[in-house]
């Protein structure tokens, strides 16, 4: 819901950035010349620090993180971050970004990319405004992460040196329009059940073989799969094994998740679906099973009492959004910047159908994530923290 008369953003710088960044070709690990534009816009913004973490490259990519400061300018203020990610799913080479009827879309077959490009743009718009009306506000760190799409490698891997000293922080990236705000979101973990049989001649002598698909299929069927409860679900979600119709084979892998924003329901779930797999095993004593499991990344949870969410709130009441707070299913940056030392929310920019050659982009939901950025920063001067 917005008001009827507006702060205006600058709608032709917006777009052009908006434009100019999508179409730099940005997959996960090849965020290198997305970084260099945001490395040269920085600097026109007069951040105090502009660094690069890990040696540059993370993961065996061609960039780290971005990391920019702009330093306070009246004391007393919270420091707070704005984050954003400059990677983009694949099928995002040659982007023909197109305005029609107040709707940004690719012309061809790629995805847009306004996650999280709309984002980054927010940021940057919401700075300029920043420095143009001389507002008085607290120290700002900008961080552009990398590999947010694979897995959340750069805020995994953020060098917690740039973490110190930030008392809350806003993650530009998530659907709805602005006003919205994800306040938590799961921990997961990602389990392989590799499963190893014996491999026999099919039509020859299969009592010598030991079907290590047929022990797959016993594990799958007995284990938990899809939404649990209201905050916990589960995904088998690729299989792999055999070679040939007329061998018994001799491995197969089934890679699953499982996500919850309560610990001890994620510990039970994944229990369960390494007991399915471990008495599946049982009935198979030629072969054995092998279980990987590891944490992708932790719950976080804002109470509405906290100052990230308060600051939020009058953001939104000086912008004449109405605050819309709700749990998310997904990981995000916000769950690895909790586990780094600081809580942030994930805020709506108004994507849709992402990560699809379908994504779209209202025009007007881009101008509006802008001045949110514009109006956090704003509340800081007259917050109490």
């Amino acid at each position: 819901m917005k008001k009827e008369v507006s702060f205006m953003v600058n709608k032709e710088r917006m777009k052009k950035t908006f434009t100019d960044l999508v179409k730099i070709y940005a997959p996960s690990k090849g965020e290198r010349q997305v970084c260099n534009y945001l490395k040269q816009e920085l600097r026109k913004l007069g951040a105090s620090r502009i660094v690069e973490d890990n040696g540059g490259s993370i993961n065996g990519g061609s960039s780290g993180n971005l990391i920019a400061t702009f330093n306070g300018n009246a004391e007393g203020l919270p420091s707070i971050a704005l984050t954003g990610h400059m990677d983009c799913v694949e099928c995002c080479k040659n982007i023909e970004p197109v305005l029609e009827n107040g709707v940004f879309r690719s012309k061809g077959n790629t995805i847009l990319g306004g996650d999280d490009k709309a984002g980054v743009t927010a940021i940057l718009e919401g700075l300029h405004l920043m420095k143009e009306s001389y507002i008085p506000h607290g120290k700002i760190t900008v961080i552009f992460t990398v590999q947010e799409e694979i897995g959340l490698f750069g805020s995994r891997n953020l060098e917690e040196e740039y973490a110190k000293d930030i008392d809350f922080g806003y993650t530009l990236d998530a659907d709805g329009p602005a006003g919205s705000v994800f306040i938590a979101g799961p921990s997961e973990y990602t389990v392989d059940f590799i499963c190893h049989g014996v491999a026999a001649h099919a039509g020859m002598c299969p009592e010598k073989g030991t079907s290590a698909i047929a022990m797959a299929a016993l594990g799958i069927a007995g284990s938990p799969n899809g939404r649990i409860d209201e905050e916990t679900t589960c995904n088998l979600g690729t299989i792999e094994g055999g070679t040939a119709v007329n061998i018994v084979p001799d491995y197969c892998a089934v890679h699953g998740e499982a996500r919850s924003r309560s610990k001890e329901k994620l510990e039970k779930v994944v229990a369960a679906m390494e007991d399915s797999f471990r008495k599946a095993a049982e009935k198979f004593p030629e072969g054995h099973l092998e279980i990987k499991k590891e944490k992708a990344y932790d719950a976080f949870t804002v109470k509405e009492s906290d100052p990230v969410l308060r600051l939020f709130k009058s953001a939104c009441d000086a912008a004449g959004f109405t605050m819309k707070a709700a749990p998310s299913g997904g990981g995000s940056d916000a769950n690895w910047f909790g586990t780094k030392g600081f809580p942030s929310v994930l805020v709506g920019v108004g994507m849709a159908d992402f990560h699809t050659n379908k994504e779209n982009l209202k025009e007007q939901d881009l101008y509006d994530a802008g001045e949110l950025v514009y109006r956090i920063i704003e509340a800081e001067s007259h917050f109490n923290h």
